[in-house]
């Protein structure tokens, strides 16, 4: 018995845009177009998702919500378990990678790890080395260069090795069966609507009639969790490292540079937000419905709300450093002075040693006398100290 599975798995790629200077989709297009569409083994095509307001078949979607290309690996249909193929382009340095397979086995024995496998191979053997040579091709602006990310991690491996971030797997459901004959693949269903039935990593289409309006939904929604989750995994390791900082004793290197990069992800996590809450309310017709099932089911305005706090705290923690290093500074400059200021007590013994050598007081005793009692090099010396004792005294105590 063969399966026909239909596969989601989000791919990190070295493909990104100054998001703010997009004027429409066509314009991300034409510029993919222009620089990689001489890669063999390579189509790039434009999206035909119908988008603005003209019918319910239209969705209209923020720029940032909207795939920019379609690439069909053209290699990767020769293989005898694939029936298609497409990367969906998005922004952000993700694209979702939509395939057709065939799995010679029946519900009772699936293995989902193994489906993994094979994704997960195949995207490596056929994705990863365009993605090198998309890595290194020269861009012009509003496209960005890989080494001059400053959102996320500009790390060649990263964004070439093609390995998915997960892989999500749907069933369209045999017209002869019953949705409960699934239900042990299934494993979870975390919600349920009358066209699907979506589980955290197994769903089952309901209605064949319904899937170029799920297939759009799911796509969207794999290239959304996986935007959230990689800003979440990032503010993650921005605390790491701010912490190991802390815990080390050591002195953040670049500060004022990770205070504008902490500064510019927080304008532009907002700026996604707002692009978030567009996409939600330009949905149309029954990808609405979907859409909000998706966004319960994956917890979509948890995720948000983790993010925030994060970007709060991190930002909140970059503020105390900065703190830090000006209370530093202030100190470094409050003692200067206060070093200064005691020299004046200096220059105030010398001048007493020398009107003590040239005035005449035998008939009164005061500070002049103990200055001829001892020899005016004791006296500075003692001053001497004093000085830094006192200019010591004021750096250690000084808040």
């Amino acid at each position: 018995m063969s399966l026909e599975l239909e596969i989601y798995a989000p791919v990190n790629v070295p493909i990104n845009w100054q998001s703010e200077q997009i004027a429409e989709s066509e314009q991300r297009y034409l510029l993919l177009k222009k620089y990689f569409s001489k890669i063999e083994g390579l189509e790039i095509e434009p999206n035909d998702w119908p988008m603005g307001y003209g019918s319910l078949e239209h969705d209209n979607l923020s720029e940032l919500y909207q795939p920019a290309a379609i690439f069909k690996i053209t290699d990767l249909t020769q293989e005898p378990d694939i029936s298609h193929a497409s990367l969906y382009v998005y922004d952000s340095c993700l694209a979702v990678l939509n395939l057709g397979l065939s799995v010679d086995a029946d519900l009772n024995n699936i293995d989902d790890l193994a489906i993994s496998q094979r994704v997960d191979q195949l995207s490596i053997e056929y994705l990863a080395p365009m993605l090198k040579l998309i890595y290194v091709l020269k861009t012009e602006a509003p496209m960005i260069q890989p080494s001059a990310y400053r959102f996320f991690n500009s790390d060649q491996e990263e964004l070439t090795c093609a390995k998915p971030l997960w892989v999500a797997r749907m069933l369209k459901k045999n017209q002869n069966l019953t949705p409960a004959h699934y239900l042990n693949w299934l494993k979870n269903v975390d919600t349920e609507s009358e066209s699907l039935h979506l589980g955290s990593g197994n769903s089952l289409l309901l209605q064949e009639e319904h899937y170029s309006d799920v297939h759009r939904i799911m796509v969207m929604s794999q290239f959304h969790a996986a935007l959230m989750g990689r800003i979440e995994d990032l503010l993650k390791d921005n605390l790491k490292k701010l912490n190991s900082h802390y815990y080390n004793k050591t002195p953040v290197k670049s500060l004022s540079s990770n205070v504008t990069n902490q500064q510019y992800r927080n304008d532009h996590i907002e700026y996604i937000n707002i692009q978030v809450s567009a996409a939600e309310a330009g949905v149309q017709g029954k990808r609405r419905e979907l859409f909000q099932q998706f966004s319960q089911a994956w917890g979509f305005d948890e995720q948000r709300e983790r993010v925030t706090k994060l970007t709060g705290l991190t930002q909140s923690r970059l503020d105390r450093l900065a703190q830090e290093k000006l209370r530093q500074q202030n100190k470094v400059i409050q003692t200067l002075l206060t070093f200064l200021g005691t020299l004046g007590l200096l220059s105030l013994v010398i001048d007493l040693i020398s009107i003590g050598n040239t005035t005449p007081h035998a008939d009164s005793m005061g500070v002049l006398d103990f200055i001829q009692l001892l020899s005016a090099e004791h006296i500075l010396n003692i001053t001497f100290m004093f000085v830094i004792l006192l200019t010591l005294y004021f750096y250690k105590n000084h808040e």
